[in-house]
């Protein structure tokens, strides 16, 4: 199975994020942050007014999620969803390394260095 990413049960954002990773000085902890604009779960949840609780990222029977959701709103609608991952130990880190394979060959994306 591929990875995916939900902010609600079984309903998989279609949205490629942009995705920004950092990493401590001793490189154990870190932090991943997704960063969505008009991701497609906006129109969804407009329609069924379901508050959004978490982003999960899914794969291979495995589940992390985030509760560090923050949306923005231009004019009044909601224009772009920022989420954070905070890694406290390299188990943490592994975890969405193996998560980041299986989402990225399912969606072509690929790292780059800014």
């Amino acid at each position: 199975m591929s990875g995916r990413i939900e902010f609600f049960d079984k309903i998989s954002e279609t949205t490629i994020p942009i995705i920004r990773l950092t990493k401590s000085r001793n490189k154990v902890t870190g932090t991943a942050t997704f960063i969505f604009i008009r991701p497609l779960f906006f129109s969804f949840a407009e329609n069924y007014s379901f508050p959004v609780e978490q982003m999960s990222l899914i794969w291979e029977n495995k589940k992390i999620s985030t509760t560090d959701i923050t949306i923005l709103f231009n004019k009044g609608q909601p224009f772009l969803i920022k989420s954070i991952f905070v890694f406290k130990n390299s188990k943490d880190w592994f975890e969405f390394l193996n998560f980041m394979k299986h989402y990225s060959n399912e969606v072509g994306l690929s790292f780059t260095k800014p």
